[in-house]
């Protein structure tokens, strides 16, 4: 062979091990978001796969141990819900009713959680009493 097509053959088999192994580190590293909904529907393709579980803390369902930063609360998007355990404090915006996305896994239909982050809209409202929470503009700031 020419010493021009070894070089374009060694060439080319250089960039296919540098796309391949750039392709496998930029796979592994992409964290897909999931409603409650979208996992009840495919609960297999999820359990034990890193992914932002986003949706709503449900009310009444949230138990926090701040002796040992033990957090539980249940995530919902109105359709499905899941309960959610994440050990740390919570961010000052966590609460009821709130926008939340958690970044985590899924074991045995429980969403470990290790990085809980709190969704809100980028429009401030003050509050009023007596106001009931927009559960639909909610659910669409968490997209």
């Amino acid at each position: 062979m020419k010493k021009k097509t070894v070089y374009a053959l060694l060439g080319v088999a250089v960039l296919g091990i540098a796309g391949f192994l750039i392709s496998q580190a930029l796979s592994s590293s992409l964290v897909y978001f999931i409603l409650p909904s979208e996992y009840a529907r495919d609960v297999e393709s999820f359990e034990g796969r890193r992914v932002r579980l986003g949706g709503l803390v449900e009310a009444g369902s949230v138990q926090y141990d701040e002796q040992q930063l033990h957090l539980t609360f249940l995530v919902t998007d109105g359709i499905a819900g899941y309960p959610v355990r994440y050990d740390g404090a919570p961010p000052d915006l966590f609460m009821e009713n709130g926008g939340v996305v958690v970044e985590g896994k899924f074991h045995d239909g429980v969403f470990v959680g290790d990085n809980l982050l709190v969704k809100h809209s980028e429009n401030y409202h003050p509050p009023t009493d007596g106001s009931p929470i927009d559960v639909e503009e909610l659910k669409e700031s968490l997209r």
